[in-house]
């Protein structure tokens, strides 16, 4: 836990704080200070004062706050000093350390009220209790919906409806130190925790729903408000917290990727805003593969490889990513691979490891999904292994859906719900999609949903089956020509199950496409490469 670490660890300390009314050096002393974390205002006021510009937000929050306390606080509008670029960007850098180092965190949240935190504590309540265990049991996401938001409380709409869940910096802000609180306007209190207990099961329902609405909110969002009770136990991996911060909106694009070098151990990264935004997210994943954490391949799907510029035909970017409907709901994780002096490649790009499975021995003419799926069978994969290929990217790998419904073996109930969606023998708004909420209890129901989600995923789309030597994939039409090869990457399902990159010999320092691999038994890998992708 963060705290253990916490005690083991000096953190970096702020330039200044505010204490009193006036500017403190905090560099040079051990006094505690209180960090606030806020949002900015859409169009902020700035003023001089004690020699420097500050907001005139800022100076109300501090005036507001020290009623109530005699530590210093630490208002990045007032301690960091906006106009002078070179402290600001030493400052930023430590952005992390001083939520960390802080005594306490206090997020200021207006629409936290008496109510709110009256029905959060209930809340909270109600999961622990075994009625909710058994719904839990039962994969009955509607259910365990209903238990945790109180049947849809007007006070929770009222307080996720905060621009305080909405910013990039706000994540990082609100997981780095366990002892952080919201605060109202007439500082109520509610422990950060309570409040993110209560988003696992409201997630869960917002991403097997039709309509993406729930108290007001996209599925996406909820992705990103849940993630954060897993950002306060460990550090992230870059790929899960792209799925979580990447959901969230920023004024500068750079921070996209600045906000996230706290809660990924990124912070030898410094931040600078003259960087065009392509290398500042280059950087971004190439940092993160030098200390072997691949994770975020699992976005590099989403990449437009014919709008991308030079080295970016691997690198996600927060617009694609942003526009996914929902993360899904398996999780991968990096594969140890040796150290590799030699790089081949280009001379711009990201470097990335890869074992080769051979060329390309066949490959489809491009199908629509119904179209593939009968290749897939001809070639006698089962519908587990197609489900996978197809939809394990965007909704998550069949097993995992058997484990997050309560159910086993629903891979070919999937597919044929799926499909029944894609070609319209099944409509969406009078299936039985969500059955699980009319018919509670009833074990295994709710993977109606997921069959749902994966029939939006390859619409108006063409794909292709590629194999080679070592295994199968399914990836969209792309514009490679020429012989292919298919290459593994380091990244992995916790079944061993892999991604791959199809890379055609007349563009081998591009990436054409990525997508899941279902291996062939027996069939082994070239030995690993290092190569930088354009």
């Amino acid at each position: 836990p963060r705290s253990n670490v916490k005690a083991a660890m000096t953190y970096a300390r702020p330039r200044n704080c505010i204490r009193d009314g006036k500017l403190v050096d905090s560099e040079s002393s051990a006094e505690p200070y209180i960090a606030i974390s806020y949002a900015w205002d859409i169009r902020p006021s700035f003023k001089e004062w004690e020699g420097r510009r500050v907001t005139e937000q800022a100076l109300h929050i501090a005036d507001r706050l020290s009623k109530h306390t005699s530590y210093a606080l630490w208002i990045d509008a007032i301690c960091i000093d906006q106009e002078n670029e070179p402290v600001k960007m030493v400052e930023l850098a430590k952005m992390a350390d001083i939520y960390r180092g802080a005594t306490a965190v206090l997020c200021l949240v207006p629409e936290v009220d008496q109510t709110t935190s009256r029905v959060v504590e209930h809340g909270t309540g109600m999961i622990d209790l075994d009625g909710f265990r058994a719904l839990e049991q039962a994969g009955d996401t509607h259910g365990m919906y209903m238990f945790a938001s109180q049947g849809s409380n007007k006070a929770l709409h009222k307080l996720f409806s905060s621009r305080w869940w909405t910013r990039v910096w706000t994540f990082q802000e609100a997981v780095l130190n366990h002892i952080t609180f919201l605060v109202g306007e007439k500082e109520e209190t509610i422990p950060i925790s309570d409040v993110l207990k209560l988003s696992h099961p409201i997630s869960r329902r917002a991403a097997t729903q039709k309509k993406d609405n729930l108290l007001g909110q996209s599925s996406s969002f909820w992705d990103s408000v849940h993630s954060m009770s897993d950002a306060m136990k460990a550090y992230m991996p870059l790929g899960t917290a792209i799925s979580s911060v990447w959901r969230r909106q920023s004024t500068v694009t750079h921070d996209m990727a600045y906000s996230l070098l706290g809660v990924c151990r990124l912070e030898t990264i410094t931040p600078d805003y003259r960087l065009p935004v392509e290398k500042v997210f280059a950087d971004l994943v190439d940092k993160a593969s030098s200390k072997g954490d691949f994770s975020w391949l699992r976005w590099s799907h989403v990449v437009d490889r014919n709008a991308a510029c030079e080295g970016m035909s691997m690198v996600p970017v927060p617009a694609t990513v942003l526009a996914t409907p929902a993360s899904a709901i398996t999780e991968w994780r990096s594969v140890e691979v040796p150290q590799m002096s030699v790089v081949h490649g280009g001379a711009v790009g990201v470097c990335i490891p890869h074992r080769s499975t051979g060329v390309i021995r066949w490959q489809s003419e491009p199908e629509d999904i119904k179209g593939v799926i009968n290749i897939l069978q001809k070639l006698s994969y089962g519908p587990e292994d197609i489900w996978n290929l197809l939809f394990g990217l965007h909704v998550g790998f069949a097993c995992d859906v058997d484990r997050a419904v309560g159910g086993s073996g629903l891979a070919q109930a999937l597919l044929n719900l799926a499909t029944g969606y894609i070609d319209g023998t099944i409509k969406l708004e009078d299936s039985e999609d969500d059955l699980v909420g009319d018919k509670p209890y009833t074990r295994g129901y709710g993977f109606t949903a997921y069959a749902s989600m994966a029939a939006k995923v390859w619409k108006n789309t063409q794909l292709v089956v590629m194999r080679s030597q070592g295994g199968t994939t399914v990836v969209p039409t792309h514009s490679g020509t020429g012989q292919a090869r298919l290459h593994r990457l380091p990244v992995e399902s916790h079944r061993g199950t892999c991604l791959c990159l199809v890379v055609h010999d007349n563009t081998k320092f591009r990436a054409s496409a990525i997508g899941v691999m279902v291996e062939d038994d027996h069939a082994g890998s070239g030995s690993w490469q290092f190569t930088r992708f354009s």
